[in-house]
């Protein structure tokens, strides 16, 4: 998830870097147009960008050596600075260096990082386009340079909030649906007492009942060889249990009804 959402985060600051090279590109080609260093100018702009470009690939299936790559695209840098004439638009791939040590790095290392490209950006500007001019061009790149950085580390902080929400979300569906499976299985644990509990009541009482009916037809049957007389009040009682066992068990069949 965590490596999704450096990916995600990665594009609006990449295709700023995209452009940004383009604008370097061209500036470079103009600027060198003729003169003796411009194979050089390519071949250094050209070996930092592809570094560059190759980077999101490289580093989703390898474990990259961040430090080696800056001081690589470091040392561009400064081959780029180191001709003349100068490239005033040049010190601006330090942003693109600033906003890959920021979040790659830890915040101790991306902070040196990025104080050594301060340090450099000052010093190649100044020598290439002299003190007062230097400065300015140097503070404009420092200014437009934090302000990138803020908003890649703004983006990828709400991106990885994003993330932390739908990942809550996600548990709090799968507890629901947890919670529903759980509630099911009471009720039918429940269910499954209550039945059990009625099947007892039914063998305990209606049981009982027709037992005691039976004993009772077996008296009358003898008492009609007997005491014919007394067999009326057989018949009666044995009316009476029957009835009694009957609305018992209509009771208990309506209690095993499902309820509304």
């Amino acid at each position: 998830m965590a490596g999704m959402i450096k990916i995600q985060g990665y594009w609006g600051s990449y295709l700023f870097g995209v452009l940004l090279l383009f604008t370097v590109a061209i500036r470079l080609i103009i600027l060198y147009s003729g003169q003796s260093n411009l194979i050089l100018a390519l071949g250094a702009i050209t070996v930092f960008a592809l570094f560059y470009l190759l980077e999101p690939v490289l580093s989703s299936r390898m474990s990259w050596p961040w430090h080696v790559y800056l001081v690589l695209q470091t040392g561009m840098m400064i081959a780029l600075g180191s001709l003349r004439p100068y490239l005033d638009v040049g010190g601006a791939l330090f942003i693109l260096l600033s906003i890959q040590a920021t979040r790659s790095l830890s915040p101790k290392a991306a902070l040196t990082w990025n104080i050594l490209f301060v340090i450099l950006l000052s010093g190649m500007m100044i020598l290439g386009a002299g003190l007062l001019d230097g400065v300015v061009i140097g503070m404009l790149i420092v200014a437009i340079g934090i302000f990138m950085v803020s908003y890649d580390l703004l983006y990828t902080q709400t991106q990885a909030d994003q993330a932390e929400s739908q990942r809550f979300l996600n548990e709090l569906k799968e507890a629901h649906q947890q919670l529903q499976q759980y509630a099911s299985q009471a009720e039918e644990l429940i269910a499954a007492n209550e039945h059990s509990r009625l099947a007892r009541k039914l063998h305990d009482s209606v049981g009982q009942m027709i037992f005691s009916a039976t004993l009772t037809t077996r008296s009358a049957q003898l008492l009609v060889e007997k005491k014919p007389a007394r067999v009326s009040e057989q018949l009666n009682r044995l009316q009476e249990m029957t009835g009694n066992a009957l609305s018992e068990l209509r009771s208990l069949i309506g209690q095993l009804r499902p309820q509304e």
